[in-house]
């Protein structure tokens, strides 16, 4: 184990109030395409006849609901991805009462589907979705075994994230603050740190340890306590 990894294990061993901050990175591992780096989703897409982010925006719901319904069905439903070593890890971290949650940026749910329970999603979740109309809640289990498209009301089921066009939830967003503020060590994990609110978000820390892990450098590495540019995976494997 080299001496970044030695420390970093010191660091994680020796902490009390650990937050994780987690990107699309951190899902590439359990099959989950990375929406903007080369290969990712974002390219898999761009050439469908509209960019990926009016694919993912309201004015896409709005003005063709269905079109909307067969892009979410095609596109981000994953039934079949499961947690990675590093979800369970930031779960296990949480568990043993050393880490108050998991801040992320993701809307995959496999935080929660490795266990994980006190998760500010700041861009909402699939595990969730609610109707247009009504506002009726469902599972994705229920969306994806009954095959549902609308509701009983006739109106569009949709997931419960934040579409291109959308606000933020605040409540996660304060909450993550919170945490962040609060936090003696604060670890990122797959995350650029280029979008708001994630840019921001790193400001808010004022712990002893900032970690940062990431395959390409992110414009806070200056600011970081140790930086790997690295396969996480792996780093999480050998620091436990």
């Amino acid at each position: 184990m080299d001496t970044d990894l030695r420390r970093f294990k010191d660091i994680m061993e020796d902490g009390r109030r650990i937050v994780f901050f987690t990107g699309a990175g951190v899902s590439v591992k359990s099959g989950i395409p990375d929406f903007r780096s080369m290969g990712g989703l974002f390219d898999e897409i761009s050439d469908a006849g509209h960019s990926p982010e009016y694919l993912l925006s309201v004015d896409h719901l709005n003005d063709n609901p269905e079109s909307f319904i067969n892009f979410y069905r095609k596109r981000l439903l994953a039934a079949d991805k499961a947690p990675n070593i590093v979800h369970k890890y930031i779960a296990s971290m949480e568990e043993s009462g050393k880490s108050p949650g998991v801040i992320t940026q993701n809307i995959d749910g496999l935080h929660k589907d490795a266990g994980s329970q006190n998760i500010d999603e700041l861009h909402g979740t699939l595990n969730r979705f609610y109707c247009t109309g009504c506002r009726r809640q469902f599972t994705k289990e229920t969306i994806m075994e009954r095959d549902l498209k609308h509701c009983s009301c006739g109106s569009v089921l949709r997931p419960d994230i934040v579409l291109y066009g959308e606000m933020l939830d605040e409540r996660a967003i304060f909450s993550a603050i919170d945490k962040i503020s609060n936090a003696n060590v604060l670890v990122v994990l797959g995350s650029s740190l280029v979008v708001n609110p994630a840019a921001a978000m790193t400001s808010y820390f004022n712990g002893d340890h900032f970690i940062i892990i990431n395959k390409d450098p992110t414009p806070f590495d200056q600011d970081a306590t140790l930086v790997f540019n690295r396969d996480m995976t792996e780093v999480i494997e050998t620091i436990q």
